[in-house]
């Protein structure tokens, strides 16, 4: 006993002296980054050791996300904000010419701590070094080179039919709600449509996300997004007792999603090595890649995998979503939508890749839903020397975020900014747009790669469910709040009633 003692004594000891020269270490550290720092405007620290932090919790309980937070702070300090989270220093840029200049003109790499918790979040593999997350220029370069013929016009012209089969299933089962009186949660429905498509087109598997509601993936894709988020607000998550039981739930999101892919792939290796007639799909397109390139492997391929299945799903989900919204808040937008479906398709269910073109109004919309709500809040990048930015030096270093939300509402770039109007994209007029200031896919050389892919399936959904219901918002949604899941949803979904259309 007494030696157990004397042992435990000892570790005490030693933790309290390791302890008694890490801090003042890290208090000289963290006082030397306030110096670096200090001539970058923001508000005042409201910690030595917490930085910004308390203020920016204070301000989410208020049900704000950063990016409401940061635009606040933009009309107070200008288009350059500096804030701290402990010893994070990073900054936030909202000026047309500076979101040009960091993001095309000086071309800043993608921050590798934020795409290392997307990657890896809570330590698990889930995206890894996928073609999003990929900081590496040159290897990305290589990877995407070899993916783009996957996503060219000329491939999804012919995928049409699979997209009106995917949504053919979405009616019938939205037809069994239309009675006019229950209640129906269409961000979770839109989530299982995309979810149906993006395994069929992409993959040629069938998740059958639509009519099953014990379905796994949409609970465990919302679970992985939230928990990247967390993973990068939570430095200190490897001693985090508190957090243990979270982490290891987002961890087993990861795991199952990353099984199914590998299911995925293998199976399609073997459908391969066996002679079999397979799909000339995503899928086929990201298997090419270890052929062309020797050092990929499966979970390199896997990367992919998970990268497509849940980006190709989120952000169409979350556009559709919210137009939706918009679009019943506005009865006249939705009267000219309906309109327009009736004269180009008229009794016609099924879309052609011809009509896409003549449903402009429609595409208007969709875009100016997407200006107003983009499912991507903000990209972040980072200086690789000292940059002078607005006027400023930022440190080689320098976290810089760059926000398509706040960008979309710039009161000096757009006329009544909060206003739903998508005359603002009419042919007319839209060519007058910067693109430094409606960017929902991005900007420069990293553009989304699946943007066609989702626009395209975005007009189909959404024209053939105005065109057969007519939905009504329930009360008490005037107001629509965004949530952060890695993505911006509606909190809360978007909760509707609907009837048929044309009903005798």
């Amino acid at each position: 006993m007494a030696t157990f003692m004397a042992i435990l004594w000892g570790c005490v000891v030693s933790i309290a002296a390791l302890i008694a020269v890490i801090f003042p270490l890290f208090s000289i550290y963290l006082t030397y980054l306030h110096w670096k720092y200090c001539h970058l405007p923001g508000p005042k620290r409201d910690s030595f050791f917490s930085g910004n932090l308390p203020y920016i919790l204070s301000e989410r309980a208020k049900g704000l996300t950063i990016y409401e937070i940061s635009g606040k702070l933009h009309e107070i300090y200008g288009p350059v904000v500096l804030l701290f989270a402990y010893h994070k220093p990073f900054t936030f840029v909202s000026d047309p010419e500076l979101v040009r200049k960091c993001i095309i003109t000086l071309n800043l790499p993608k921050n590798p701590v934020v795409y290392g918790h997307l990657g890896y979040p809570f330590g698990q593999r889930l995206a890894g070094r996928g073609v999003l997350n990929e900081v590496d220029h040159g290897v990305w370069q290589k990877r995407r080179a070899l993916l783009n013929p996957a996503f060219h016009r000329r491939y999804l012209m012919n995928l049409m039919s699979s997209f009106n089969d995917s949504c053919n299933l979405f009616l019938e089962k939205l037809d069994e709600m239309a009675d006019g009186k229950t209640v129906v949660n269409m961000a979770d429905e839109f989530a299982r449509v995309t979810l149906d498509v993006i395994g069929k087109v992409a993959f040629n598997v069938d998740v059958n996300t639509i009519q099953d509601a014990d379905s796994p993936f949409p609970s465990s894709i919302y679970k992985c997004l939230k928990g990247v988020l967390e993973s990068l607000r939570t430095p200190f998550w490897r001693i985090s007792l508190s957090t243990y039981a979270y982490q290891r739930s987002v961890i087993e999101a990861a795991k199952f999603i990353r099984n199914f892919g590998k299911k995925v792939i293998l199976d399609r290796q073997g459908a391969v090595l066996q002679g079999e007639d397979t799909p000339l799909d995503i899928l086929a397109h990201i298997l090419s890649v270890k052929e062309k390139q020797s050092s990929i492997t499966n979970e390199d391929l896997v990367d992919d995998f998970v990268t497509f299945f849940v980006a190709g799903q989120e952000t169409t989900s979350n556009q559709l979503s919210f137009t939706l919204y918009e679009i019943l808040r506005h009865p006249e937008v939705e009267n000219r939508i309906v309109k327009e479906i009736e004269a180009v398709l008229g009794s016609h269910q099924f879309l052609e890749y011809k009509d896409l073109g003549n449903l402009q109004f429609l595409g208007q919309t969709l875009k100016e839903g997407l200006r107003l709500h983009p499912p991507i809040g903000g990209i972040t990048r980072i200086t690789t020397r000292d940059e002078n930015i607005g006027g400023y030096i930022f440190p080689a270093g320098t976290s810089v975020n760059i926000s398509q939300f706040l960008m979309h509402r710039h009161l000096d770039s757009w006329k009544d900014p909060l206003q739903f109007d998508p005359d603002r994209f009419s042919p007319e007029v839209k060519g007058e747009i910067p693109h430094s200031v409606y960017f929902p896919f991005s900007l420069g050389p990293r553009t989304c790669i699946g943007q066609t892919f989702a626009q395209i399936e975005a007009r189909v959904f959404m024209a053939r469910l105005l065109q057969q219901f007519e939905l009504t918002l329930c009360p008490g949604q005037d107001d629509m709040k965004h949530e952060e899941a890695l993505t911006l949803r509606p909190k809360g979904g978007v909760l509707c009633t609907l009837k048929r259309r044309h009903e005798n």
